[in-house]
């Protein structure tokens, strides 16, 4: 009987991962908070996607002198009303935060899909350039680093002056590969993953030849996504470039940390010699 039942799992699993691009998406539409709740003005948003898809988004302003844009797309789960509190340090120094959801997120139209996403992304980063005439930095964290990645391929990015990928993974196949590779039950069939999930939309392929700064952030406890994916990433990604690693930082919270958040703000203002061309720079912070 237990023979039987193993010569079934890798026909089981296929049959999962032939769906499993779903899987890289959980959205939900709970309002968690706005940004009325810390007094903050803010606009309520809607735009089309490429397929006339009816997307929300929300562009939030500080209470004093503005200093500039952010974009955030950002990660897996839940939506905008939850991922935009991670931002609150950011709009108290002064920048302004666009924030959107993909379809099937929030008030976004839709059912979620990865090539539907890509497109959604590209629909905020036109938004943002038709209504905002200055250079911005686009981040993209976790599944919307790969998202962000993607969207500026093949893109006029002249308005966007430098990109931010925190805890990315490389790929859906490596991501899936290295969720089975810990667990013992699942470990000797991780092949089926690059059999069934397409590496057109890997962010691996997509950092090299950008012609961007980029700036690869990561905490070091291995929670969703393993430092070693934005270190690889790093690695291939042209110049100029450089990685933050923050110790003892869970999965997208490295920029809880204040030194984190004090040199970010020294990017933004295009400081120090982060947009050199032959700039390449690794930094740990504790």
């Amino acid at each position: 009987m237990l023979l039987k039942f193993k010569r079934l799992i890798p026909l089981i699993l296929l049959m999962f991962f032939q769906g499993c691009a779903s899987h890289f998406f959980q959205p939900d539409q709970v309002v968690y908070r706005t940004p009325a709740f810390y007094e903050l003005k803010y606009d309520d948003i809607y735009f089309n996607s490429k397929d006339k898809t009816s997307l929300h988004a929300w562009r939030i302003y500080p209470s004093g002198k503005r200093k500039g844009l952010v974009f955030v797309a950002h990660g897996n789960a839940q939506n905008l009303s939850s991922h935009f509190q991670g931002w609150l340090w950011l709009i108290d120094q002064g920048y302004e935060v666009f924030i959107f959801d993909y379809r099937g997120y929030g008030k976004s139209e839709g059912k979620s899909s990865i090539e539907g996403s890509i497109e959604d992304t590209k629909a905020a980063l036109n938004y943002v350039d038709d209504v905002y005439e200055k250079p911005y930095v686009a981040i993209g964290q976790s599944l919307g680093g790969t998202m962000l990645l993607n969207a500026v391929e093949h893109r006029n990015n002249a308005k966007i002056k430098a990109l931010v990928i925190d805890s990315t993974f490389m790929g859906f196949s490596h991501i899936v590969k290295e969720k089975m590779n810990a667990i013992w039950f699942t470990w000797p069939f991780q092949w089926i993953a690059s059999l069934s999930l397409s590496d057109e939309y890997d962010s691996q392929d997509k950092v090299q030849n950008l012609g961007k700064p980029l700036l690869f952030v990561h905490g070091s406890l291995y929670t969703t996504v393993s430092v070693n994916a934005s270190w690889n990433l790093f690695e291939l990604a042209t110049s100029p470039r450089e990685l933050w690693i923050v110790k003892n930082a869970r999965h997208i919270q490295c920029f809880d940390n204040k030194s984190v958040q004090k040199d970010f703000l020294v990017f933004l203002k295009e400081g120090k010699d982060y947009y050199k061309p032959n700039y390449s720079s690794l930094k740990i912070y504790e």
